[in-house]
C-alpha cells in the first residue's frame, strides 16, 4: 500500500490522552507525516475553539472539522465554517421530545462559538475551558442562541447508553443523534454533519478520495469516518461500532496508539 495523502483522527479517546493533552510521541509523528507531505486532519466533535486550546495540534495539523462534521476549521487563520446548522424549530422539537423521554435532562445549545446551558453541571467532566452562558433558571436557551451547530443533552447519573436505549424511538427527518457510551450525553447535528461525509467533502475539495485516507477513531460517532476511508484504525476499547468499522487496531490512547500505527507505516516505507 503506498503511503496515504491524509491522516484523519478523532481527538478525545484517540489522539489525545484522557486529560486532553497532545502527547509528544503522537505530536513528533504527526509532524513527521506532514514532513512526508501527507495532510493531517482532526475530525471531532470538539468546537473550534475546544481544538486550538490544545496548543501543540495547531502545528500539526492542516486542519479541523469539528462538531462532529458541523464546522469546517482553519487552524491557520483560526476561521470557523459552520456548514450544516440544525434550524432553531428543528432543534426545540428535538429538545422537547428528549425532555419526554429523558426525567431529569438538562440541555445545551453549541453556537459554535459558545455553549448555552440551562445549568452549570453540563460543565461537569470536561476538560478545557469554555465561553459558558448559563441562563436563568426556566429559561429557554433557544432565546440566547442565532443559530445551532449542535443541540446537547445530559442526564446526571445516567449512562450515554442508556440514554441510547430511552431515545431509539426518536426520529426527527434532519437531525442526528450521538451517544457517548458511558458518558451521560448525547449531542444532536444535522443529518449532514456526520465525520464521514464532512471528511469525503473536505477531501474531494482537495482532490482525494478514500483510498488516500487513513483514519483513526474510538467512538460510534466515528463509524462513518471509519467505514468511509481507504484504511482505518479503531482504538483499543474503542466502542463496538467502531471496532465494527475499522479495518485495523491501534494500541490505546494513553499509550501513543496513534503514533505507533503512523510510525509503523512511515517505518515500512523506509524499508
Amino acid at each position: 500500500m503506498p503511503l496515504p495523502k491524509l491522516i484523519a483522527t478523532d481527538l478525545d479517546g484517540t489522539l489525545l490522552d484522557p486529560q486532553g493533552r497532545l502527547s509528544a510521541r503522537n505530536q513528533k509523528a504527526l509532524q513527521a507525516a506532514r514532513e512526508h507531505g501527507i495532510l493531517t486532519l482532526a475530525v471531532t466533535a470538539r468546537p473550534p475553539r475546544a481544538v486550538h486550546r490544545v496548543p501543540e495540534l495547531a502545528a500539526v495539523l492542516d486542519g479541523a472539522i469539528c462538531s462532529t462534521g458541523a464546522i469546517w476549521y482553519d487552524t491557520a487563520t483560526r476561521t470557523a465554517d459552520l456548514r450544516h446548522p440544525v434550524p432553531l424549530p428543528t432543534a426545540r422539537k428535538v429538545r422537547d421530545l428528549l425532555r419526554s423521554v429523558l426525567p431529569g435532562a438538562i440541555f445545551a445549545v453549541e453556537t459554535g462559538e459558545r455553549q448555552i446551558a440551562e445549568s452549570a453541571d453540563m460543565q461537569a467532566g470536561i476538560h478545557y475551558g469554555d465561553p459558558w452562558t448559563i441562563v436563568e433558571p426556566g429559561a429557554d436557551v433557544f432565546d440566547h442562541a442565532d443559530t445551532v451547530a449542535e443541540l446537547i443533552v445530559r442526564v446526571p447519573g445516567s449512562t450515554g447508553t442508556a440514554m441510547h436505549e430511552a431515545t431509539r424511538g426518536i426520529d426527527v427527518p434532519g437531525v442526528e443523534l450521538w451517544h457517548w457510551g458511558s458518558f451521560p450525553e448525547i449531542e444532536c447535528t444535522a443529518t449532514e454533519a456526520t465525520k464521514g461525509a464532512a471528511l469525503a467533502a473536505w477531501c474531494a475539495s482537495r482532490g482525494l478520495d478514500a483510498r488516500d485516507v487513513i483514519a483513526f477513531g474510538d467512538m460510534p460517532n466515528d463509524v462513518s469516518m471509519l467505514a468511509w476511508a481507504g484504511r482505518s484504525f479503531a482504538m483499543a476499547a474503542a466502542h463496538p461500532d467502531a471496532i465494527a468499522a475499522a479495518t485495523d487496531r491501534a494500541a490505546p490512547a494513553p499509550e501513543d496508539g496513534v503514533a505507533r500505527a503512523i510510525e509503523a507505516i512511515l517505518d515500512h516505507h523506509r524499508t
